[in-house]
């Protein structure tokens, strides 16, 4: 892929950047006296765009829901090069055929839980599910969609469905990033898997699972091998970050594990991977051209929309400013 294409699109990424919630919105968000005036904060900032008729801070998710399908609508439009934007857009779309699929297995009303944004029409692909018409959908989808049906007939865990169609996903992912061919698309794949397999591995160890479940689960792909990952089943989680200490993400791997050992809960692990993508995100501010500028501005987006999220349930329950700001991601800007 020629990166030089991406030169004309860069000027504009640079000025959606200077339009991303700052520090001083987001600390005004939290320190306002109530979920209404953090709402507020947000009618003065681009979200103003999608908040018509939205007056209540309970109805914050379909602001959120707009701004994330204005966005990924803006970046296909803009981008030279649409399997980018698929490569980001692809685990909406595989959240949504979980979604239809436990829906049909359960046989519940999962609509509310849909997200109106992926590479796929969510009017067709849930047309498509709802029909078993799979043809026209892509190959890897397809055959994790069948695959998936047919383990929850014998075995009725839904928790296989989310195992096959996030190993479907990854699948389609390297294969987007193989075709596009650029070094950083590789790193950022790459480190996702690598990311999800370790948190991965401390959630099979919690269940006490065996060997061969975690084999099953394990994504390919990454720096890190299966054989090491398996190997460190039974590990103690402090062995662990000794044993991955060739990695990049060692002390992602160090302090998460730590705060896991102390409290069980792999809250602060998680906070700590998005950060981990968001540093590598923010080496697109110094790159004049290629596609790290659309990546990390669709990164730094979702992040944003993540952070008001956590800020907006806070208020609502009144939990305390200083809690909300553990719980919050690095931003881009």
């Amino acid at each position: 892929m020629d990166s030089m294409q991406f030169a004309q699109v860069i000027p504009r990424l640079r000025v959606l950047e200077t339009r991303l919630l700052d520090k001083a919105k987001i600390d005004r968000m939290i320190d306002g006296d109530s979920a209404n005036e953090a709402l507020k904060v947000l009618q003065e900032s681009e979200y103003a765009n999608v908040m018509t008729g939205v007056k209540r801070a309970e109805d914050y998710e379909i602001v959120l829901s707009k701004e994330l399908k204005r966005v990924y609508e803006l970046m296909y439009d803009i981008s030279p090069e649409k399997s980018l934007v698929d490569l980001m857009a692809i685990k909406y779309d595989y959240h949504n055929v979980k979604v239809l699929l436990k829906g049909i297995f359960l046989n519940k009303d999962v609509s509310d839980m849909l997200i109106p944004v992926g590479k796929i029409n969510l009017s067709f692909l849930k047309q498509s599910i709802d029909n078993n018409n799979l043809s026209d959908l892509p190959s890897f989808m397809r055959s994790g969609i069948e695959k998936a049906k047919e383990v929850f007939e014998g075995t009725t865990d839904p928790q296989q469905i989310d195992i096959i169609l996030d190993n479907s996903m990854f699948e389609e992912m390297k294969e987007i990033s193989k075709e596009l061919n650029d070094r950083f698309v590789d790193k950022y794949v790459s480190a996702l898997i690598d990311l999800t397999n370790l948190k991965t591995l401390l959630r099979v160890k919690k269940q006490n699972k065996a060997r061969d479940f975690l084999q099953q689960v394990i994504i390919n792909g990454g720096a890190i091998g299966e054989d090491t990952l398996v190997a460190l089943l039974n590990d103690a989680p402090e062995n662990i970050s000794n044993k991955l200490t060739f990695t990049d993400y060692s002390e992602v791997i160090k302090s998460g594990l730590e705060d896991y050992i102390k409290t069980g809960s792999s809250s602060l692990l998680e906070k700590l991977i998005d950060n981990y993508i968001m540093d590598m995100m923010r080496e697109a501010k110094f790159i004049p051209f290629g596609v790290e500028p659309l990546l990390a501005y669709i990164y730094a987006k979702e992040t944003e929309i993540k952070v008001v999220r956590i800020i907006m349930v806070g208020k609502l329950n009144n939990i305390s400013g200083e809690v909300i700001r553990e719980r919050l991601r690095d931003i881009y800007v």
